[in-house]
């Protein structure tokens, strides 16, 4: 079975982005960079801001 729950932490997981987000990671993480550059809103899971 590929990929994960986010809400599911599973921390001996080897590359969570590529199991929670897939192919849209680098996508998710210009958006966010766009609508959220400062990551106040964070977790251990969370997609961080693409670079400016």
């Amino acid at each position: 079975m590929d990929g994960a729950y986010v809400n599911v932490p599973n921390v001996a997981m080897q590359d969570r982005k590529t199991a929670y987000w897939g192919s849209d990671f680098g996508r998710l993480r210009k958006i966010k960079a766009k609508y959220h550059p400062h990551n106040v809103f964070q977790y251990d899971r969370s997609i961080p801001p693409a670079s400016r």
